[in-house]
């Protein structure tokens, strides 16, 4: 008996260590997955192409998450780039920071929003290391609005503890849900009312890609008729756009995920010219793949994945 009960003893021991070791493995594969660019483009074209009614429809997101190492902060800060319809190429409307970091004893990846204390996040813009320097009586943030992320069937899982973010003079509900995966970040943040009633967001979750970019080069006509030779033009797979030559030729580089028919997925390269917003040609390719390009009498655009 007293065998066993040792044994049973050196078990629960390396059951815990085994979860905190789990717990610090998945934080590491976390990161890689959250770090990057990601659009929602598929989603915002699919709705309009489905003509969901405006009321209804996400609006155009791209968002550029930069992790920083803090030594006053445990894990990982986050320093994010808000970008709206016109993706990356267009203003920045804003920047957040977020503090990630395993929580062992809850077996799961805290998840903090932080809140300057003055209220500007904006030099992070320009340096977002900055953000190492912040210490803790720089930012704020709400314990009972924490979200925590755990792995499960192969992506991570995050969520708010249920009934407990009350935000807001009248305490509403903030309910968030996020879902990552390799390829794709799903989010969902609504506020309701005492009655359950939603005050902000959408029931339909926000459906982001992660963005990969290509290096384009090839060569196109300039007003005279003059050959314009360009290279190194990185545009990314989620909607990005660049004129080249005073809006001769424009290049556009799409994933397309069909959420109904009989179309194929596909990446698709895209070519505009004279500034007009309707595509000359389209040129189509796996959404994997790694090459793509268009020969065409007037240009010439290779596009190869980074």
């Amino acid at each position: 008996m007293r065998i066993l009960l040792t044994l049973v003893f050196v078990t629960m021991l390396s059951g815990s260590a085994f979860a905190q070791t789990e717990v610090e493995r998945n934080f590491n594969t976390f990161l890689r997955w959250f770090s990057g660019s990601w659009d929602n483009e598929i989603q915002t074209f699919n709705e309009n192409y489905n003509k969901i009614p405006d009321d209804e429809r996400h609006g155009r997101i791209h968002m550029v998450y930069k992790a920083v190492k803090s030594d006053a902060f445990p894990g990982v800060l986050f320093v994010i780039e808000n970008y709206s319809k016109e993706g990356i190429r267009g203003p920045l409307n804003y920047m957040s920071v977020h503090h990630f970091y395993p929580d062992t004893e809850r077996g799961a990846i805290a998840h903090a929003f932080l809140f300057k204390k003055d209220g500007n996040w904006s030099y992070l813009a320009e340096d977002p290391q900055a953000a190492a320097d912040l210490a803790p009586d720089d930012v704020s943030f709400n314990t009972d609005c924490m979200m925590y992320w755990t792995k499960e069937a192969g992506q991570y899982i995050g969520t708010t503890d249920e009934g407990a973010c009350r935000v807001g003079d009248n305490k509403d509900l903030l309910d968030a849900t996020g879902v990552l995966s390799q390829s794709d970040l799903w989010r969902r943040d609504i506020v309701l009312d005492r009655d359950g009633n939603i005050l902000r967001g959408h029931k339909e979750f926000e459906r982001f890609r992660a963005a990969t970019y290509y290096n384009c080069g090839g060569r196109h006509q300039d007003n005279d008729g003059e050959w314009v030779y360009f290279q190194n033009e990185r545009v990314h797979n989620q909607g990005d756009f660049v004129w080249l030559g005073d809006e001769n030729l424009g290049v556009q580089i799409r994933q397309i995920i069909w959420t109904n028919g009989f179309f194929e997925n596909a990446t698709a390269l895209q070519t505009f010219q004279n500034g007009s917003a309707k595509a000359t040609v389209n040129g189509h390719g796996s959404l994997q793949t790694r090459y793509i390009g268009i020969d065409h009498p007037e240009y010439v655009v290779n596009c190869k994945r980074s």
